[in-house]
């Protein structure tokens, strides 16, 4: 009788399980920096970042359907994207999430009205998130705030093992005030990095930040990103440059 009734309770949990109905996609895109979509007062000639996740929540749903992304955009002058997610067409499935880094960097001074927006074929509506921000051309109240003099590249290239390639970086503060600055780089295995930054960056000096890259062994290397970062920014993902090397 117990063999009968376990047999029983089997069958009915298999037959509710077949029956629970998907849900439409649950879409969800949201801030994850603490200025959550707003660059705030953002000195001309500088970058910040905002940083996003789009996810195909389960919402509190038994099941859902799989999210397809069809088209991911970003509008407003200045504002570039970058992504981890698939190049689209993709799918979210269930649960399943990717991240935008959404960059901000004004050539003028004048209101932000920006958007970052995500299209699906599986969804009801875009998911879209109002980007704002105000580009000033002085900081008020004053305040240092860096920039890359140029424009750097972070791309080594190609370098025979046992050799050394290095290339400097030099940085400005283009703000208004003196500047407390905290640069970090890589130190993965074949990277170095100096720099003859003072511990106060007066408005209008340079310092130079230098990275060398010696690989030990073939194939591509991303280290970490050369980081520089002070109170302006660093709500902001920072002054960063990515690297990259192949070693031969």
């Amino acid at each position: 009788m117990k063999r009968q009734t376990a047999a029983l309770l089997a069958a009915l949990t298999l037959a509710a399980c077949g029956s629970i109905e998907e849900s439409e996609p649950q879409p969800r895109l949201e801030a994850l920096s603490a200025p959550g979509a707003a660059y705030g007062s953002t000195l001309v000639g500088t970058r910040k970042q905002l940083d996003f996740v789009l996810r195909n929540s389960d919402a509190g749903f038994a099941k859902v359907k799989p999210l397809d992304v069809t088209a991911i955009a970003v509008s407003g002058g200045g504002v570039t994207f970058g992504t981890s997610c698939p190049a689209v067409p993709f799918t979210l499935e269930e649960g399943e999430s990717c991240y935008f880094s959404v960059y901000w960097q004004p050539a003028a001074a004048g209101g932000l009205t920006g958007e970052l927006r995500v299209t699906s074929v599986s969804a009801e509506s875009p998911q879209a998130v109002a980007l704002t921000g105000t580009a000033v051309s002085v900081l008020d109240p004053a305040a240092g705030a860096v920039a890359f003099v140029g424009t750097p590249d972070g791309n080594f290239g190609s370098v025979s093992r046992g050799s050394s390639l290095s290339r400097a970086f030099t940085i400005r503060n283009i703000g208004n005030d003196a500047d407390t600055l905290t640069i970090s780089g890589p130190t993965q295995t074949g990277w170095t990095f100096s720099e003859d930054c003072p511990d106060t960056l007066a408005a209008g000096s340079t310092c130079t930040v230098t990275v060398v890259f010696t690989p030990s062994a073939a194939g591509v290397s991303f280290p970490s990103a050369l980081l520089i970062t002070d109170a302006y920014n660093a709500s902001y993902g920072g002054l960063s440059l990515s690297l990259v090397g192949t070693g031969l």
